[in-house]
C-alpha cells in the first residue's frame, strides 16, 4: 500500500510551515558541518605543534608511526611561547566542536558538551600531577590497543602544568563562545 506524500509530511513535519522547518533543518546541518570542519582544523593545528615543535621520541603517535614525519629537526619551532600550551587548548576546542557538530544542540546541550570535555581534559592533566594514582586506574585491557595502550605512560611520564590547565579552561570557554556565535548566526538567518 502506498501512502500519499502529504501523509509523510503530516507524520514527520511538525504543525506549521513545512518549508520553514526544512530550512531550519538544512541550516542546522550546515552549521554542524562547519563545526565539524572547525574541530578538525583545531586538531590539525594541535598535530602541527607536535610535528614541528616537539621531539618525536616524546610524542606517542609520532614515535609509533612507521614513517619519520617529524619536522622537529628540519624547521625551527614556529609556535614560540604558545607551543607548550597550544595542544591542550586545541584538544579541548577540537573535541567540543566535533561533539557539538554531531549532536546539533541548543545552549544547554552546548554547555554540557563543554563541561564534559573540560572535565575529561582537566582530569587527564590532573592525572599527570597525581601520576601513581591515575596510572593505577588504567584498566589492564588497554594494553595492546593503539592509543589506549599509552594511557598509563601518559600519566607516569607526563608533566602537570597549571598553564596547561589554564589553556584547557580557556579552550572550553572559547569553544562555548564559538558554539553560541554559530547558533546566534543560524537563528538570525
Amino acid at each position: 500500500m502506498r501512502f500519499p506524500r502529504r501523509f509523510f509530511y503530516a507524520v514527520v513535519e511538525p504543525a506549521g510551515d513545512a518549508k520553514g522547518h526544512k530550512k531550519r533543518m538544512h541550516d542546522a546541518m550546515t552549521i554542524n558541518l562547519r563545526l565539524i570542519l572547525l574541530g578538525f582544523l583545531a586538531l590539525l593545528i594541535g598535530v602541527l605543534v607536535y610535528l614541528v615543535d616537539r621531539p618525536p621520541e616524546q610524542t606517542y603517535f609520532l614515535s609509533a608511526f612507521p614513517l619519520k614525519i617529524s619536522l622537529y629537526d628540519i624547521y625551527p619551532p614556529i609556535f614560540g611561547r604558545l607551543g607548550p600550551v597550544l595542544p591542550d587548548f586545541m584538544h579541548v576546542v577540537a573535541f567540543i566542536l566535533l561533539t557539538a557538530g554531531v549532536l546539533a544542540g541548543n545552549r544547554r546541550v552546548y554547555a554540557a558538551v563543554c563541561l564534559f570535555w573540560l572535565v575529561v581534559d582537566g582530569a587527564f592533566e590532573l592525572g599527570q600531577k597525581y601520576s601513581d594514582q591515575a596510572a593505577s586506574l588504567v584498566p589492564a585491557w588497554f594494553d595492546g590497543i593503539f592509543l589506549l595502550e599509552n594511557t598509563g605512560a601518559y600519566f607516569k611520564h607526563g608533566t602537570y602544568s597549571r598553564h596547561d590547565m589554564a589553556a584547557i579552561v580557556i579552550g572550553a570557554v572559547v569553544a562555548y563562545l564559538i558554539l553560541i556565535y554559530s547558533q546566534d548566526k543560524r537563528s538570525a538567518s
